[in-house]
């Protein structure tokens, strides 16, 4: 009983094998490079949405700071500095000088 039922087993599995189709290394190596492509174009596109949000996050900011900083920053408005006026000329040696001693 024991041989039949391995013989059985063999029969079966040898007819299971030869049910399988011939693997095509071609169309294997094509689906793997179209999953790689897939792949690797689904990490650009998520990369360049990051780059193009990190962009528009850093303009945005800038922005509010341009708005906000001259409002913020100087909430008393003072007059501008008045205009130092020109320098007199020199008088040292055009005036006579005052002769104490000889009084």
């Amino acid at each position: 009983m024991k041989h039949n039922f391995s013989f059985v087993f063999l029969l079966v599995i040898a007819t299971m094998v030869g049910c399988v189709e011939p693997l095509d290394e071609a169309a294997i190596k094509a689906e793997r490079i179209e999953k790689k492509r897939k792949e690797y174009h689904i990490k650009r596109l998520n990369q360049c949405k990051q780059e193009a949000i990190e962009e528009a996050e850093f303009y945005v900011d800038s922005l509010i700071a341009s708005w906000i900083g001259h409002e913020v920053m100087d909430t008393i408005s003072f007059p501008n500095r008045p205009i130092r006026p020109n320098r007199p000329a020199d008088i040292i040696g055009t005036v006579p000088k005052f002769d104490i001693e000889n009084k």
